[in-house]
This record gives C-alpha cells, sequence and structure tokens, in this order.
C-alpha cells in the first residue's frame, strides 16, 4: 500500500512510520519538518503547514491516510476534502477523551461524545475533548463507511515525551522507598504505542473501517498491578508505599507527584477514564505486550536521553520528606485509635 502520514515524526506518528515500512508498506510524510526532520531519511517528505499547504497533495493517489496530528474540526474538514478523491481510507487518530463523561466502568464506542463547539475555542485541557469529537465528524461526513476512526488511551513507550511514564520507569528502577500516590486498585489502563501502530497496520491491510477504542488491557488492570509488574522488571527492588491523595493535595510539596500519577486525583467525570472496554479492537486484532517489556524498552530509550524538560527527573530529598511526614501522619492517626480503644476498654 502507498500510505500518507499527516505527521509522522513524533512517537505515534514514528511507530507509525516505522510499523508500515516493516510490513512492506511505501510511506509518505506531509509535516512542516520541525520535529526529528532526520528521523527517516529514506522517507519521501512533503514539507508543508496542513493549513496552508494542501495543495502539495494534489495529483497523487494514496491507499490510505492516517493523520495523527489533528486537533480542530476545520484542520480536517480541510484535509478530508483535499484526499477525498485521492486516498482510500482516512485513518484519524482521535482520543479517548472525546467521550463526554466516564461515569462507569467500561465505556464503548456508543457512548455520548462530547458536543461539538459552537466556535472553535482556544485547545487546552478543557476544549481538548470537544475539538476531537468535532474532528471526528468532519471526517466521517467526508469519507463515511470509509473512516477508520481511533480513540487511543493513554499511550506509552520509547519516544513518550509525556513525562509520567518515564518517571515511573526511572523511579521504580532506581529502587528503594517510592512514594505512590493514591490507592493501588485504581484504575489504570496503558497502551505501548508499538502495539497500536502494528494494530492499525493490520486494519489497513485487511479493510477494516468503523470506530475504535484503543486502550490497554482491562479487567484486573490497575495501577498497583502495573506498577508492580514493571517493577519485576526492571529489577530496582522497590517498595511501593501508597500515600492517600488527599493527603498530598494537603502538603506543600505534594502536588508534583499527583500530577505524575493522575489515576490517583481524576474528577469525578473521568472517574472511570482508564477503565474503557477495548473489546471491539481486540476483536479486530489487537493484542498487547506485557507492561514489564514496554518498561524495559522505555528504560533504555531514557538511558540515552537527558531528561525530557526536567520533570521527569528523580528528587529523592523531596521524596523522602513526603513519606516522613506521611509516617508521622499515619502514627497520630493510629495513636488516637489506640487510645480510644483503651478508653473503651477501661470503661
Amino acid at each position: 500500500m502507498n500510505v500518507l502520514i499527516i505527521g509522522g515524526t513524533v512517537f505515534l506518528g514514528r511507530h507509525l512510520t516505522d510499523a508500515m515500512v516493516r510490513r512492506g508498506h511505501t510511506v509518505t510524510h506531509f509535516n512542516r519538518g520541525q520535529s526529528a526532520p532526520d528521523a527517516f531519511p529514506g522517507i519521501e517528505r512533503l514539507q508543508g503547514h496542513r493549513e496552508r499547504d494542501l495543495g502539495l497533495l494534489a495529483g497523487r493517489r494514496w491507499d490510505a491516510v492516517i493523520d495523527t496530528c489533528a486537533y480542530y474540526p476545520r484542520q480536517t474538514a480541510a484535509s478530508a476534502a483535499a484526499l477525498r478523491n485521492s486516498a482510500g481510507c482516512y485513518v484519524l487518530i482521535s482520543t479517548i477523551n472525546q467521550y463526554s463523561a466516564f461515569p462507569v466502568r467500561g465505556i464503548t464506542e456508543d457512548d455520548p461524545s462530547e458536543p461539538e463547539p459552537a466556535d472553535e475555542p482556544r485547545l487546552d485541557a478543557v476544549t481538548y475533548g470537544p475539538l476531537k469529537a468535532g474532528t471526528e465528524r468532519t471526517v466521517r461526513d467526508v469519507f463515511g463507511d470509509r473512516a477508520l476512526v481511533v480513540r487511543p488511551g493513554y499511550l506509552v513507550g520509547p519516544y513518550d515525551r509525556s513525562v509520567r511514564f518515564a518517571y515511573w520507569t526511572r523511579r521504580l528502577a532506581a529502587g528503594g522507598r517510592v512514594l505512590v500516590p493514591g490507592r493501588p486498585e485504581a484504575a489504570w489502563q496503558v497502551l505501548d504505542v508499538r502495539d497500536l501502530a502494528d494494530w492499525i497496520g493490520l486494519m489497513l491491510e485487511t479493510g477494516r473501517a468503523g470506530t475504535f477504542n484503543a486502550v490497554g488491557p482491562a479487567g484486573d488492570s490497575s495501577a498497583g498491578s502495573l506498577l508492580t509488574e514493571m517493577a519485576g522488571a526492571l529489577a530496582g527492588d522497590p517498595h511501593l508505599d501508597w500515600v492517600d491523595a488527599e493527603y498530598l493535595k494537603g502538603h506543600p510539596n505534594g502536588r508534583r507527584w499527583l500530577d505524575l500519577a493522575d489515576w490517583s486525583c481524576l474528577p469525578e467525570k473521568f472517574r472511570w477514564l482508564y477503565a474503557a472496554s477495548n473489546r471491539k479492537a481486540v476483536e479486530a486484532g489487537l493484542t498487547f505486550r506485557p507492561v514489564g517489556e514496554t518498561a524495559r524498552d522505555m528504560a533504555a530509550w531514557l538511558s540515552q536521553k537527558m531528561p525530557l524538560d526536567g520533570s521527569d527527573r528523580l528528587d529523592p530529598e523531596g521524596e523522602r520528606g513526603i513519606l516522613e511526614d506521611w509516617d508521622r501522619a499515619r502514627a497520630g492517626v493510629q495513636g488516637g485509635i489506640d487510645a480510644a480503644a483503651g478508653r473503651e476498654g477501661s470503661a
């Protein structure tokens, strides 16, 4: 197949390029040439801005286009219109965040999406989901049953620059007593980006279309189980010390750890964000490598990199201080319970 990737050099796009080439397909990139421009010297690149330079795509024919970097409906409206008659299938990388809420476990592809904004607001954490829902609608309006809409959850693996998984990989590999916010049974799903890239290749090769959640294993997947599996693979011999999220919210230095462990403090609307259904994608061939394998590969990649932006750095002194404060807080609570029990027993 001839495959056009809009983007193609950052995280998922990079792994999609690798997967398509490995599977024997011819890849063309359409991007601005600003992120890792030398990553794929053997790949044809059409250098331009998606909002100004779609004319570069005229007169070409692709079996599929994979759009990895659409954030506004106006972008997909324009690219879908430009490629309507020159691409067989339009693959849109959307997001699990496009659902209006996660009130229960097992959100499926049939659950409600966010309403599209009346206008196009500035992209931020609040507008990201509604805007992505809008991009889905514009692609379907043009490509209909030739559209493959993929809704990834939390993607992890090499070249992930989002810090959180990088931090836990570094920290677990370092061993010792590890501050972990929240509760071990909290839902947490992660999907290796390479598994997603290979699955998208499979979907194109088998002519599949439709809408799919692309999230990690469900069932018993939790923060505790995944971190434990990662720890075993990294051989750092860590001890996971779970610290109450409410305690960390009140601690002057606790915010950083909460930000690194978003399973611990999701707002009610997103309570089951990390427990979405992947049944439809699994039935269509999505498979999962062990998270321990992902952690080892992430550690190998990180060993060749400087800290991503400084926020994935380890902070042994700060971590130790919070854990010591937490120990004192727990001892005080337990002391109060013991004293109350003693008074009750002597009454």
